[in-house]
């Protein structure tokens, strides 16, 4: 029963001092607008990349809603990693599934 404890309490300790960030990525016929956020307020300035993608060999800043438009020259359907970094040097990444519409 202790080691239960001190399992349930080290996780506890764990859990609160974690950030909680999120990627938030919508797909456009263009590109993608990204929103990046940590426990929940808009991460202003922060670093948004592509780095699977060579096509976009940049990095793009965040407005003051945490917000940014990313251009996406893509010629087929496919998942995209995103990584974010915060101006504090949190890193945070996700992917998404972006659809090429036939024209």
């Amino acid at each position: 029963m202790k080691k239960l404890s001190v399992s349930i309490s080290t996780l506890l300790v764990l859990f609160s001092a974690a950030s909680f960030a999120d990627i938030n990525i919508v797909d456009t016929k263009n590109g993608s607008w990204v929103t990046v956020s940590e426990n929940g307020v808009a991460e202003e300035n922060a670093l948004v990349t592509t780095p699977k993608l060579s096509q976009l060999n940049q990095s793009f800043s965040t407005d003051e809603n945490g917000r940014v438009f990313i251009p996406l020259p893509l010629n087929s359907s496919r998942s995209i990693q995103y990584k974010a970094v915060t101006v504090d040097g949190a890193e945070f990444s996700r992917s998404a599934f972006h659809g090429v519409s036939q024209r």
